[in-house]
């Protein structure tokens, strides 16, 4: 039954993976007739894109909730945010670093950086209480639909002042970022877009679906807390969209799109998906997650705000103590903080 468990978790991964390249794809060929940035993609389009896994999993167990057909869900779902928020803020962007310097500009870093924060500790007020109700995701996502019309505002503003303006402080910018994004694949008309978005909405709610049913199966099966599979194996899942965009980024040495969308899919994932599950139904949270697990997020974002923030850069070594710090956290997590 284990191995039955986790071959659905996987078929689910990949209806996942491929759901949500389906929707990026049709996302960027609109981006790219519309002239939208590097940055602008990476911090909207894209962060919320690549979140697409985190937001059907949360719609789709409000709604297994809903229904009754899953009723105690709240462990994967709730433990999936917070999972795949520690998983891109340290072991993806560690792997991002080995594989190749990246920076990011101290403007960007106070913007986005600080809304990490501000994001986190949102959704610990709404968490509090052991429970998020549906006024409190409403709440989420309006912070998160401010926060976008924040960007916007704010890119608009940038986008009129020159490069070598902002660059005369040594203020190291990505130079891609303001440029409008290069097609990588055939051009294509609306309507093959929005066909395409419509499969891969599809095959990312069916992915998303067989993912959490498996992953409660699993936590029954080796009795252990549904918020544990959520954390560790369907938050590391999850997350793998945002490392092959963001792997795919760099190759292409468009900076702006990796750090942006590292930054701006954890914002999307903690406020607007758990948002997006939670108004289809309340979602308990499990007191280990305020008592552990945030905690030691909040203190995985200051190690990596602090990483970027010295230098503008992640040097390989930070990487490295990225990643071992997720590990780290793995390792807590396994053998004293399961309940």
């Amino acid at each position: 039954m284990i191995l039955y468990s986790i071959f659905f978790i996987g078929l689910g991964f990949i209806g996942l993976f491929f759901g949500a390249k389906l929707l990026i794809i049709s996302l960027e060929n609109i981006a790219h007739r519309l002239g939208i940035s590097h940055l602008m993609v990476g911090l909207t389009i894209l962060a919320i894109g690549t979140s697409l896994p985190e937001i059907a999993v949360s719609i789709m167990g409000g709604l297994d909730k809903l229904y009754g057909i899953d009723p105690n869900i709240d462990g994967i779902v709730i433990g999936n945010k917070i999972g795949s928020f520690f998983t891109q803020i340290t072991l993806i962007l560690g792997i991002l670093g080995l594989s190749q310097s990246i920076f990011v500009s101290k403007w960007e870093l106070r913007r986005e950086g600080t809304m990490l924060f501000v994001s986190l500790f949102i959704f610990l007020l709404c968490a509090i209480d052991l429970v998020i109700t549906r006024l409190e995701a409403i709440l989420m996502i309006v912070a998160y639909i401010l926060y976008l019309f924040l960007i916007i505002k704010s890119e608009k503003r940038l986008e009129k002042v020159k490069i070598e303006t902002l660059t005369s402080d040594k203020e190291r910018l990505d130079p891609h970022s303001f440029e409008t994004i290069d097609m990588p694949f055939e051009a294509s008309t609306p309507k093959k877009d929005i066909g395409i978005l419509i499969v891969g909405f599809l095959i990312l709610l069916i992915g998303a679906d067989i993912t959490i049913l498996g992953a409660h199966n699993l936590a029954n099966e080796l009795n252990v807390p549904a918020s544990v599979i959520g954390l560790l194996i369907v938050g590391l899942g999850t997350s793998l969209p945002e490392l092959v965009a963001d792997l795919t980024a760099l190759r292409r040495e468009s900076h702006g799109i990796a750090v942006g969308d590292i930054l701006g899919s954890n914002i999307c994932d903690i406020l607007f998906a758990t948002g997006a599950g939670a108004v289809i139904a309340e979602f308990n949270v499990d007191l280990i997650l305020i008592l552990f697990d945030i905690p030691m997020l909040f203190l995985a974002i200051s190690l990596t705000y602090y990483f970027l923030w010295t230098e503008k850069t992640l040097k390989k070594w930070e990487a490295a103590l990225l990643i071992s710090y997720y590990g780290f956290y793995v390792l807590l997590k396994l053998l004293f903080f399961q309940i």
